[in-house]
Order: C-alpha cells, then structure tokens, then sequence
C-alpha cells in the first residue's frame, strides 16, 4: 500500500525489448508496440529495464507541504534505496533517530532510535519505481494485481501534450488504480492509486535526470482527492555500490 510513504525515485535504463511486433501510430511521429492488455505494457517496460536502475543510492529531498492548496510548512528528509524492497526515511537530522524503513514487505517506524512499530506494507510504490526490474515479472504482476491494479485493461491517450499507455484505467477513469508511463521514454510518469474508500492519491513525476543507465526523478508532486499535498523535490543523489548493512539493520 502507498500509506504513508512518502517519495520517491524512478530509475530506469535502456535496452528494447526483442521480438516485440512495432507499429506506427498515425497520430504520433515516432514507432511504438501495439498493446492487448496491462499485462502486455508490463512485460514490455520489465524486460525494457531490466536490472538497469541503480540498484543501491542515496538522496536528500525538500519538501513543500500544502493544505487546502496554501503551503503550510517544509521538511527535508534524507533516504536509502536498494532495490527490489528496501527503502530508508530520516525525518530531519539523520543523528535525530526518527526513520523508517520499509523492507521484507513490511515497514518499521522508529523514533528516538527506538522501534516503536511495525506494520505489513507491500510498498507497491517502490515496486513501481524501480523494484520491479529486480524481480520476476510474474511476482511483478502478483504484486500489483494483489494491490488491485486491474492489469487486464490498458489505454491510450495524451497527458501534457505526452502520449501516454496507462494501465489499469479506460479513458476518462481517473479513480481505479493506474500506472501512467510516458511512449517516447517509456518512463513511468503518473499513478493514481486510492489509498482507501475516501481518499485517492494522484502522483505525478514532473522532472527527471539521467542517473546510472537510466533516470532519477527530481522533483514529485501528490494529490489527495485533487488538492495538492506535498511537492518534493530530490538533491544530492549518489549511487553507490553497497549499502552499510546498518542502514537497514539498525542496532
């Protein structure tokens, strides 16, 4: 679930895919595979992306937080990724000791170093983001159909003047879960997904840069049932090539 997790990063490399039917929409000026179902764009981007993203990297992100469209504070936070499933938040000051860690498909929230909960949480955003090219694409699809992504369905059409292929949503249905992923880069741009019977959450991946074999994004807008809630914007981002055990191991 995409309960409080706050965001994140996509990486992705480049490597067609081979055997995959190309075709030539008329609308468009550039080549692009036809698609019969979600599942389809999601064979397309895994094999796509395979093992490309950086697997393990740091970052610092700022924060603008709104309500009711007006800002009402800021933050920043300081995070770990290593992908498929492990993901670190410090809130503030890294020597604070208020964090969390999501791993296992669980999250562990810590306060004055002190574990004080722990909750299941597949973290499908981080699946999204990255994970997913880490894992087996049958696990991939398991994953999301269990978090009620209807991989069946697929659709086209344009979103900021971008084609766009979106899977698990017709046109026009912006309140079922969906994945949004831009024709020319096939980058993953936007997903709605409805946090619970009230509130859906729309987010949108405004800017990116080239990181690694692929992209980081740098900035990432959130929408609670149409307002704005929260603007990050990442910095600092390093690669690196292992992780300390203890960032995802606290003693």
């Amino acid at each position: 679930m995409l309960k409080q997790i706050a965001i994140f990063i996509i990486l992705f490399a480049s490597t067609m895919t081979s055997g995959q039917v190309i075709s030539l929409d008329i609308d468009t000026d550039f080549p692009h595979p036809k698609f019969e179902t979600g599942k389809d764009v999601i064979n397309f981007i895994h094999q796509k992306y395979k093992l490309g993203p950086c697997r393990s990297y740091t970052f610092s992100q700022k924060n603008t937080h709104f309500r009711n469209d007006s800002i009402i504070g800021n933050s920043e936070w300081h995070e770990y990724i290593e992908f498929p499933d492990k993901f670190r938040i410090d809130f503030g000051k890294t020597e604070g000791g208020n964090f969390v860690i999501f791993k296992n498909d669980s999250s562990y929230r810590y306060k004055n170093n002190q574990l004080k909960k722990v909750s299941e949480n597949s973290n499908t955003l981080l699946l999204l983001l990255g994970g997913m090219y880490f894992r087996e694409l049958n696990d991939v699809i398991t994953r999301l159909e269990k978090e009620h992504y209807n991989t069946k369905i697929v659709s086209e059409q344009k979103w900021n003047k971008q084609h766009m292929v979106i899977v698990g949503a017709v046109k026009g249905d912006t309140l079922s879960n969906q994945i949004w992923i831009e024709k020319k880069t096939w980058r993953v741009v936007r997903i709605i997904e409805k946090m619970d019977k009230e509130d859906v959450m729309d987010m949108t991946f405004d800017a990116y840069q080239k990181n690694c074999n692929g992209y980081t994004e740098t900035k990432v807008t959130f929408k609670r049932n149409g307002k704005i809630e929260q603007v990050e914007e990442y910095y600092n981002i390093k690669p690196i090539d292992k992780m300390p055990i203890e960032v995802f191991n606290p003693k």
